[in-house]
Formats: C-alpha cells, sequence, structure tokens
C-alpha cells in the first residue's frame, strides 16, 4: 500500500482499483470549494496504468461515480506531463509510473475506457476497439466516442 506524509483519508486518501487494468491503487484528492465540506468536493483521481499516469474526476461522493450529465464513469484520461515532485509524482513512481509519458508517433494513446481498452488519436479522429463485441469506433472527440461506446 502506497504510504505518504500528505495522506491523511480525507484531503488526500488512497483507495483500491475499481478496475483491473489500472495498478493496484488509485490517489484520491479532494479540493473543497467555497468553504463547503470535503463532502461536497469533487474527487481528482490518479492511477497508473501499465508505466502511464492516468487521471480521472469523478463528482462528490454523495452524487456517486458519475456525472450528472454521462451515466457512466469518466475514462482515465493520460497525464502528458507528469508532476516531478509531491504526493501526484511519489504515488506514480510507487506505482510503476514513468518520470516522463512514452509518447509512440505510431500510437498515440490518449486514454482508457471503461473495460481497459487505448483510446488513441489518429489524425483528427479518437478511436477504440470496443472489447465487449470487437467493434471499432472513431469520433471527432472524446464526448462523441463515449456517446458510441455506450450506444452499441
Amino acid at each position: 500500500m502506497f504510504e505518504h506524509k500528505s495522506l491523511d483519508g480525507d484531503k488526500h486518501r488512497v483507495l483500491p482499483a475499481w478496475e483491473a487494468f489500472v495498478n493496484e491503487e488509485v490517489l484520491e484528492t479532494r479540493e473543497p470549494k467555497n468553504g463547503e465540506g470535503l463532502d461536497a468536493a469533487g474527487r481528482h483521481q490518479h492511477g497508473v496504468v501499465g508505466e502511464t499516469l492516468v487521471e480521472r474526476f469523478l463528482p462528490p461522493e454523495t452524487v456517486g461515480n458519475a456525472w450528472s450529465y454521462d451515466a457512466h464513469t469518466p475514462w482515465w484520461v493520460v497525464v502528458v506531463n507528469p508532476p516531478h515532485a509531491g504526493i501526484v509524482a511519489d504515488f506514480s513512481k510507487a506505482k510503476g509510473g514513468l518520470y516522463r509519458h512514452k509518447w509512440v508517433k505510431e500510437r498515440n494513446v490518449v486514454a482508457f475506457a471503461e473495460g481497459g481498452e487505448e483510446i488513441v488519436l489518429e489524425g483528427a479522429e479518437y478511436a477504440v476497439t470496443r472489447a465487449a463485441d470487437g467493434q471499432e469506433l472513431r469520433a471527432p472527440s472524446l464526448m462523441k466516442l463515449r456517446a458510441a461506446y455506450y450506444a452499441g
């Protein structure tokens, strides 16, 4: 289990990863806004997939794990410029994340879908092959790709 002096169980905490493709644990940060308590704070999560640091933003726990405009849990998005110091950098290093994001020109992975499928930016389109049925989906934005992914 990841340990750090900034982990307090409230603002910064470590949770088990929900998805099998995320390395073991997730670092969650909650930043209260406008004097509200932690329960009303949105959640910023970091995880490591393979050697890549990823992040996603979730609503407050009182709302659930999906935003009101999208019924599904947010996908993990690649952190292109990982931090070099602090709790997120230490978490990434402890979970096998690289100091720098590996950019592969021929296969520019920008996110991971619900089943761990790689979402690749190819030219001006995002592409994913849905694991459930093997169908390749393409769209000009991640939001449109999500809509197509869950429509099938």
